[in-house]
């Protein structure tokens, strides 16, 4: 059995040996010919915290003027309004934590 095998095998073994001596031939020549090309330019890289800026602290108001200023604006309920209106709908399936 070992015979019918290796006398069908050969043929292939051969073939796969002669294309592999070719292949590192050809490798062995390609770092020559990549060699004599110019370098690539460096890629251009931008710095990604060029633009950042540092948090800071808001400076404190006084309490009272910050409420006088939401209810001049007209209180809770326009804010409510101002987040329904981008999307932000509350859920309206039913179910929201009752399946704890």
């Amino acid at each position: 059995m070992l015979k019918l095998y290796l006398r069908h095998a050969a043929p292939w073994a051969r073939a796969s040996f002669l294309g592999l001596t070719a292949a590192s031939a050809w490798l062995v020549a390609l770092p020559a010919a990549q060699a004599a090309e110019t370098p690539p330019s460096p890629p251009a890289v931008s710095n990604p915290f060029a633009h950042y800026r540092a948090w800071r602290e808001d400076a404190l108001q006084d309490w009272r003027q910050a409420n006088d200023r939401v209810g001049e604006i007209g209180g809770w309920r326009t804010y409510l309004r101002e987040s329904q209106q981008t999307g932000e709908a509350p859920d309206q399936t039913g179910q929201a934590h009752h399946a704890h």
